[in-house]
C-alpha cells in the first residue's frame, strides 16, 4: 500500500493580517506627510503666527462690503472704479500693515493711478491706467499671498487673471464686465485673507 502525504493547508488570516498592517503603515505614513503640512504657520523672532493671520480688518471689510453691493453703475466720470480702487488701496494698504508686509510704493502708485482717471472723463486712455493700476495691486496681492498667506494662491492667481484681463486698448465702458470682475476677484481674497 502507498502511503498517501497529506500536507496542511497553511492559514490565510497571518496573510490578512500583513496586508492590513502595510495598509496602516502606508495610511498612517500618507496623514503624516501630507495632512499635517497644509497649515504650518511660520513664527518669527516675536513668537508671532505670519502665516494665515486673519486680521478682521474694517478698511478691507468696507472694500468688501461695497463691492458685494455693487448697485453702482460705470458710467463716464469713472466715479465708481474710482472709488473702488481707492477702497482696495486703502484695504491692501491695512492688510499689508496689519502682516507687517510692506508695499507703501506700490501703494502710492496705484492711488495715483486712480486719481488719475477721474480728471478728465474725456480722456481715451482710462482703460490703460486702470490695467496699470489692476496690475500694481494685484502683483502686490500675490506677493503678500505667497509670504503670508500660502494656501490662498488660487485665489491669487484669480485676481492676477482678471487684472490682465482688463485690456488697455478697448475702452472701460466697454469692458465694464472684466473690470468689475477684478474688483469681484480681489475682494473675495481680500476677504480670506481678512
Amino acid at each position: 500500500m502507498t502511503e498517501i502525504k497529506i500536507e496542511k493547508k497553511t492559514p490565510v488570516w497571518p496573510k490578512i493580517l500583513f496586508v492590513l498592517g502595510l495598509l496602516f503603515v502606508a495610511y498612517a505614513a500618507w496623514y503624516f506627510f501630507f495632512q499635517n503640512d497644509k497649515v504650518e504657520p511660520l513664527v518669527t523672532a516675536d513668537e508671532t503666527v505670519l502665516i494665515d493671520l486673519h486680521e478682521n480688518n474694517n478698511l478691507v471689510a468696507a472694500y468688501v462690503t461695497f463691492i458685494n453691493s455693487d448697485t453702482n453703475t460705470m458710467s463716464l466720470d469713472h466715479a465708481f472704479t474710482s472709488e473702488a480702487f481707492t477702497k482696495l488701496t486703502d484695504a491692501v494698504d491695512a492688510m499689508a500693515t496689519e502682516t507687517g508686509y510692506d508695499l507703501k510704493a506700490d501703494i502710492t502708485k496705484a492711488k495715483q493711478l486712480a486719481d488719475e482717471i477721474t480728471k478728465d472723463p474725456e480722456v481715451t486712455n482710462h482703460a490703460d491706467k486702470i490695467r496699470s493700476a489692476a496690475d500694481v495691486l494685484s502683483t502686490s496681492l500675490k506677493n503678500m499671498q505667497q509670504a503670508k498667506y500660502p494656501s490662498l494662491s488660487a485665489e491669487a492667481d484669480d485676481v492676477k487673471s482678471a487684472a490682465s484681463a482688463i485690456k488697455p486698448e478697448i475702452l472701460t465702458l466697454d469692458q465694464r464686465d472684466a473690470v468689475k470682475s477684478f474688483f469681484r476677484k480681489a475682494a473675495d481674497l481680500l476677504n480670506k485673507m481678512n
